[in-house]
């Protein structure tokens, strides 16, 4: 084992002994209870201040991998921080004698990597700040966490899910220091509205359209078909139908019902010959439905439109990601 200092380096001395004391433990060089050089006598080996080893070694004892004992030395602490097994810390070696030897092939220096290892692992900077994260909003939990993944797919930056009904609650509680912006659906745009821009959130509208797996099972039914739209609540259902109208659908009859309202439910599952369901209810109903009803799933998918209208709003914020 040999303390080496690098004084045209442009990390401090006593950082490069510090990382160098744990990196020694790390790798086995150093055992619980080895005895490490006094200060006056490292400081001397290495032609450095002996003060600076002694700020190196302060520092490690506050994480608890050294003990320094008055008038007996200074010793690896027997009771080290929780590390990994030796094989897997050799992984950890090899691991970074590879980046090492790419980073140089790439025209990169030792600092390079240091510097971007650090500002990644420790300071955070691969992940979005805060302040980046986009809220979705919406009536259930089931199109939270598809349109949610969905969209975080499309934007590349974190999407949390909120229940509209819970908005209100989290944003005085945990989400108005975190969340820069809301996006929702049309149908819920103006509830939204009324709750974050008090705020001073800006709130985003994108439209949910059927996918086309949708709309090709409904357009390949017979002429004169029966079909019966069911969501969570009658109101979604209205906007089910006026979605599949908007889309020119004519070649079958639309009819629609909530799940809140158990009796037209009822008597519009007597009269259909399918049923088309929000993904929120799917299940519930494919227990209600007579023997015989075929029961489609209704998918909606974000309308392209909007999210790129959303990717114009983030285009700041990505392209400062980027520049990290």
């Amino acid at each position: 084992m040999e303390f080496r200092i690098n004084k045209a380096s442009e990390f401090p001395i006593y950082q490069q002994l510090k990382e160098q004391i744990k990196y020694f433990i790390l790798s086995d060089e150093l055992a619980k209870g080895d005895r490490l050089p006094s200060p006056k006598d490292l400081a001397a080996v290495l032609c450095i201040n002996r003060n600076t080893v002694t700020a190196a070694y302060k520092e490690l004892e506050g994480e608890g991998l050294i003990e320094m004992k008055h008038g007996q030395g200074t010793y690896v602490a027997e009771r080290l921080p929780l590390i990994p097994g030796t094989e897997r810390r050799q992984e950890l070696l090899t691991l970074a004698q590879e980046m090492i030897q790419r980073s140089r092939e790439l025209g990169f220096s030792p600092e390079d990597l240091f510097t971007v290892v650090f500002g990644q692992a420790i300071l955070g900077f691969d992940q979005p700040a805060a302040g980046e994260k986009v809220l979705f909003v919406e009536c259930n939990q089931h199109d939270i966490a598809y349109y949610s993944q969905e969209l975080e797919q499309e934007i590349e930056l974190p999407v949390e899910g909120c229940l509209l009904d819970e908005l209100r609650a989290r944003l005085d509680n945990e989400l108005a220091g975190t969340v820069q912006f809301a996006v929702t659906t049309f149908s819920h745009v103006e509830a939204v509205k009324q709750i974050m821009e008090p705020y001073g959130k800006a709130v985003i509208a994108v439209m949910a359209v059927p996918q086309i797996k949708t709309l090709f099972q409904i357009g390949q039914l017979p002429p004169g078909t029966r079909v019966g739209l069911v969501c969570a609540t009658e109101a979604g259902a209205e906007r089910m139908e006026a979605s599949l109208k908007s889309t020119g659908m004519d070649n079958v009859i639309l009819c629609h019902a909530g799940l809140n309202n158990e009796g037209s439910l009822r008597r519009l599952l007597g009269e259909v010959d399918v049923v088309v369901s929000s993904r929120a209810v799917v299940d519930r109903i494919r227990a209600m439905v007579p023997p015989g009803i075929r029961v489609l799933e209704f998918i909606n998918a974000l309308d392209q439109a909007g999210i790129s209208l959303i990717k114009q709003y983030l285009a700041p914020q990505l392209a400062a990601l980027q520049r990290q």
